[in-house]
């Protein structure tokens, strides 16, 4: 008949159609759910259909996820090696922490447990790994330093030249991240850190029981954020790139007669600029500067020079969008840092959009108003139609 041909009858008998499959798929899905998982929880309903329940099932997985750090049963020795930071911090100021790593850390509820050092000290101690984890060009550099500072270490990034054990030579890469803490517990690793002038042993937490341990506190002597060069970083030709950069960072981070001339991907005409893997020329030693007045923030440093012209090192990780004031650069040195040539005795970078990421965003707000519009114009023709 008529009202059957209708245009309003046959779009509202569509949608009828429409809604019943969203509800029988719906209705199917969540039914699934419960016979994939349900069985398992009725007591001889399991052992009946012969289903395994000691795997990875929901309930013991989020039951493990949500009881929280203080759950654990190693929750005493991590609450104390925590608040032993805090207390360190205070007395000895802010600054980066490197761990000597286990995966019998897991203890704690994750092996990553540490890296919630700056939530368990207000922001003031901030965690190596957490900076350097996978997000970072600088990771790669970091891991190495964990096989030298940890007897098991978990040489996570494939491809890496590992050495072993030399603690030495570990603080003096962390030296060079501007790390301020070093945090150990092996004897071997506790052994050698004892004899290194260049740490000072300043806190100590209780002696838990196995697989508990006792955590020993050094700060690291002559680790600024901030440091004047002595040399002119080399501009390396060809050494752009991920795999170069890489390549050609790790030979020189793992060699430590080239730590005083670091490798720079580009830089003013007046640093030496050499093909790659030549190093043949004479340095220079620069004037001596003095650094003051460092104020770190999440997305700035700044910082005052007693002379300008002489690169300074600031030991953050490099990345584009870091924008410097007072000063030229920064520059990409060895193995991921920034180096600036301060144009003023006040200097600071600050972590900030490029024209283009501005452009780009104000593009992504315009496309998005536009979709708003066009969606709200054909609602408003759609509802038309219906009256």
């Amino acid at each position: 008949d008529e009202t059957t041909r209708s245009p309003a009858w046959r779009r509202e008998w569509s949608e009828r159609i429409h809604r019943n499959r969203l509800v029988n798929a719906t209705s199917c899905v969540i039914l699934a759910g419960l016979l994939s998982t349900v069985p398992g929880l009725i007591p001889g309903v399991a052992s009946a259909l012969h289903l395994n329940t000691t795997g990875n099932e929901v309930t013991n997985w989020s039951a493990y996820n949500y009881e929280g750090y203080q759950g654990q049963a190693a929750w005493p020795e991590y609450h104390d090696l925590m608040t032993t930071m805090g207390s360190v911090a205070s007395r000895y100021g802010c600054g980066r922490a490197m761990w000597e790593y286990s995966s019998t850390e897991g203890r704690f509820g994750t092996p990553m447990a540490l890296m919630l050092l700056p939530y368990w000290t207000n922001n003031c101690v901030d965690s190596m790994e957490g900076l350097f984890f996978e997000s970072s060009a600088t990771t790669p550099y970091h891991f190495l330093d964990q096989a030298e500072l940890s007897m098991s270490p978990s040489d996570p990034q494939v491809g890496l030249n590992y050495g072993t054990v030399n603690v030495p030579e570990g603080v003096a890469h962390l030296q060079m991240l501007g790390a301020k803490y070093f945090i150990a517990f092996s004897t071997a690793v506790i052994a050698q850190a004892k004899n290194d002038p260049a740490l000072q042993l300043v806190a100590t937490t209780k002696a838990w029981p196995a697989p508990g341990t006792q955590w020993f506190i050094y700060r690291i002597k002559n680790s600024p954020v901030v440091q004047p060069l002595t040399h002119d970083p080399v501009v390396m030709a060809g050494i752009s790139g991920r795999a170069a950069w890489l390549h050609a960072n790790e030979n020189w981070w793992l060699d430590p007669t080239s730590w005083k001339l670091p490798l720079a991907s580009s830089g003013p005409a007046g640093w030496p600029h050499v093909a790659t893997g030549h190093l043949a020329y004479t340095s220079v030693t620069l004037p001596r500067v003095k650094v003051s007045d460092v104020i770190q923030t999440t997305q700035s440093i700044s910082f005052h020079v007693s002379r300008i012209g002489v690169p300074v090192l600031v030991k953050i990780s490099y990345y584009p969008r870091w924008h410097a004031t007072g000063a030229t650069g920064p520059f990409r040195v060895s193995p991921n840092l920034m180096v600036v040539v301060p144009t003023s005795t006040s200097v600071s970078l600050v972590y900030g959009a490029s024209a283009a990421v501005n452009l780009g965003n104000a593009l992504s707000d315009v496309a998005a108003a536009i979709g708003l519009a066009v969606a709200f114009v054909a609602l408003r023709k759609r509802r038309r139609a219906r009256q």
